[in-house]
């Protein structure tokens, strides 16, 4: 089982999971994808502001979302997640806000994996039964 090196960060006010729930989350995506390397990844609880900051600046696109990663290489990056978008989401999706959280944290660790569902409708189905697989296998 590879080795996760992990750096979590909570920016915002909010009252939220901790690092061991999203260490988690990312070693039970790395054994579901048998990925055999070490992953060093940071993931970053961060506020409408500052989600839509960066969204502006790397992705072009103005304006607030709930989760964004960046690639590193070799698997590793960082994971950005807007808490307030997750708990809004988690309300409106009737499910518990950590379940949200591990939908959003494991979405962006597939991107950091390479997958990344805007490419086409195929790409979008297999990242999506991926996140599902992993999730199931957490739950």
């Amino acid at each position: 089982m590879p080795m996760v090196d992990l750096i979590f960060k909570n920016w915002t006010l909010q009252k939220a999971p901790g690092e061991s729930f999203f260490r988690k989350i990312i070693t039970k995506g790395s054994g579901v994808l048998k990925l055999k390397k070490n992953l060093e990844l940071s993931v970053n609880l961060v506020g409408e502001g500052q989600i839509r900051s960066l969204n502006k600046k790397h992705r072009k696109k103005d304006k607030s979302t709930d989760t964004l990663s960046f690639p590193l290489g070799d698997g590793n990056g960082d994971i950005f997640i807007c808490l307030s978008i997750a708990k809004k989401e988690a309300k409106r999706e009737n499910i518990s806000v950590e379940a949200k959280l591990a939908q959003l944290t494991v979405h962006g660790f597939l991107h950091l994996q390479g997958y990344d569902h805007e490419v086409s409708k195929r790409e979008a189905e297999k990242m999506f039964g991926l996140e599902n697989k992993i999730l199931k296998s957490i739950y």
